[in-house]
């Protein structure tokens, strides 16, 4: 099987950067090329492109979910907020009536006896 220019071009940069790097290795990989040598090179696999509107449709799902974190965030903090300050200005004010056994030690007002 013959090479390519760029992939020629491509081993001989890796090959003459081991030999600068290592020279042990470059020893067995000689080593290794000699025993290789008789074998045929395996048949190259058929590598799936993906399409570029599967890739777009990939990132609209992406950026559908992030959306929806968003939304879902801010919902709860609007909510903890509103409760927050529901809590915080209504005080003892609305325990009355239905609402005072869930008051707990609030206690109301003095109440003018008639």
């Amino acid at each position: 099987m013959s090479l390519s220019p760029w992939e020629q071009d491509a081993l001989d940069s890796i090959k003459t950067g081991l030999a600068d790097s290592d020279p042990g290795l470059v020893a067995r990989l000689a080593m290794f090329t000699r025993l290789a040598a008789g074998e045929t090179m395996p048949v190259r696999d058929k590598l799936q492109v993906a399409s570029r509107e599967a890739v777009q449709r990939g990132a609209r799902r992406l950026d559908l979910s992030r959306t929806m974190l968003l939304v879902w965030l801010v919902t709860t903090l609007t909510l903890i907020a509103a409760a927050l300050v529901s809590s915080r200005t209504s005080g003892h004010l609305n325990c009355t009536g239905s609402w005072k056994p869930l008051c707990g030690n609030v206690t109301a007002a003095a109440q003018p006896v008639p």
